[in-house]
């Protein structure tokens, strides 16, 4: 499984929608659970997914799960 299925796997298992509904575009609001809480709690289930940390300021800059791959593999390389 790479890294952007695994982040659908998780958007898709915290907003409860099926996996198939969630595409790389899909952002906060897009489900009616993505609110900024569940953002929190998306960002945090892919911390502990990855074994990684992002710093508040890193959190704010991802949008849609585009971001969140781009950022968590940035973090990977590391």
């Amino acid at each position: 499984m790479n890294t952007l299925e695994k982040v659908i796997g998780i958007v898709a298992e915290t907003c409860e929608v099926d996996p198939s509904e969630v595409c790389g575009d899909s952002s906060v609001g897009v489900f009616p659970t993505w609110d900024s809480m569940g953002h929190l709690s998306i960002i945090n289930n892919v911390e502990e997914a990855f074994g990684i940390s992002f710093e508040p300021e890193e959190m704010m800059e991802l949008e849609d799960v585009n971001d969140i791959v781009r950022a968590v593999e940035e973090k990977l390389a590391e």
